[in-house]
């Protein structure tokens, strides 16, 4: 998306938008809807999807189309709904929390990707890179994303470890539930939580008729359920709540310990994407409070001059995160400021605005 203003000189400032959180549009991306203000809710699309008997593509219906309000200096981006700060306080007062308390006031996040697939180079790790963002844009920022192998202890001890975190409140974990042996994170988890491994019936139940439909569709030979089949039933003793995967036999699951919510996801993109969009985001992350995102764009800028300025700013704005991120395609620096205080956040702004005018980038409005 380019902000830049038609005839604007190399080296001014360009216009400066806001993210927020919106529930997925078509293919999983949200759509942009334009205001002259934030707003503090847009209207949810509506998502609508029925069982297949095999993957299938997300059934997802959009309501909103993208528009844009062009405003003088600064263009608004609201992605909504923003939940209230009270988050799972409130979620907890009228019941929708799960009667779960969280460690800690603000809320963080940390995904581990298990599969000796992304170890090894073999397979881009895309599922890390899209929970990260819809974890942002949900209110529910990442602290870490990190990549383990396909062996029980090493997954125990990353469990362990984010339990341990009094930072992190939500552990996302994905890969590694399928049918074959080299899928062990049900086991792992379960030693990680102190539980037994048991048959979850309904996760049975589903498989059953999934399989059972698969061999009348001539995609297996035989409608019985293999032993392979049956251990993506098995599940830790006790789960909050076990996801249903509308697209895939393993079910996503999410325990409670420690403070914390642990999420137990598909590695397959298609399934995971599906229970996090239909049942996980709607009923655990829907009182998140997204940060404030602002950006300003300078063309052929040196980040090297900006050094000095965001050192300074690191010591008076340690609430708001600026980062400088170039772009030598497009010839473009970009200076992000992220915080949960949107003041704040445009105070940075306003000090980068000014501070930058005296090296010479000039703001780009009229």
């Amino acid at each position: 998306m380019h902000l830049r203003q038609a005839g604007a000189a190399p080296g001014r400032l360009l216009q400066a938008f806001q993210v927020r959180p919106v529930p997925l549009g078509d293919k999983l991306h949200g759509s942009v809807i334009a205001v002259a203000h934030p707003t503090t809710k847009a209207q949810p699309l509506s998502l609508t999807h029925q069982e297949v008997p095999e993957p299938d593509s997300l059934h997802i219906t959009m309501h909103q189309s993208v528009q844009t309000l062009h405003l003088r200096e600064v263009t608004w981006f609201s992605l909504g709904p923003s939940g209230p700060g009270a988050r799972w306080a409130q979620a907890n007062k009228d019941g929708r929390g799960h009667g779960l308390k969280l460690a800690t006031s603000v809320a963080a996040s940390s995904i581990v990707a298990i599969g000796d697939e992304l170890v090894g180079g073999f397979t881009l790790d895309t599922n890390s890179h899209w929970l990260a963002e819809r974890l942002r844009l949900l209110g529910f920022p990442v602290k870490r994303v990190t990549a383990i192998r396909d062996r029980p202890q090493e997954i125990v001890d990353q469990i362990r470890r984010e339990l341990g975190d009094d930072e992190v409140t939500h552990v996302f974990c994905s890969g590694g539930l399928g049918p074959t042996p080299d899928d062990r994170t049900f086991s792992a988890l379960a030693e990680a939580l102190g539980r037994e491994l048991i048959v979850w019936e309904e996760a049975r139940a589903r498989i059953e008729r999934r399989v059972l439909r698969m061999h009348e569709a001539g995609l297996l030979d035989s409608p019985e359920v293999t032993e392979g089949n049956l251990r993506m039933a098995r599940i830790p003793a006790g789960p909050a709540h076990v996801f249903k995967n509308r697209r895939g036999m393993a079910p996503g699951v999410v325990y409670e310990a420690n403070g914390k919510r642990i999420f137990a996801l598909p590695g397959v993109p298609l399934e995971m994407k599906g229970i996090f969009t239909e049942e996980l985001e709607p009923q655990f992350l829907s009182e998140g409070s997204a940060a404030t995102v602002r950006e300003l764009r300078f063309t052929f800028a040196v980040e090297a001059r900006f050094y000095p300025l965001m050192k300074e700013l690191e010591q008076s704005f340690p609430d708001v995160s600026v980062g400088s991120y170039p772009n030598f395609e497009t010839k473009e620096l970009v200076i992000r400021c992220l915080g949960a205080d949107p003041k704040r956040v445009e105070a940075v702004i306003e000090v980068v605005r000014r501070r930058s005018a005296q090296l010479g980038m000039m703001a780009g409005s009229d």
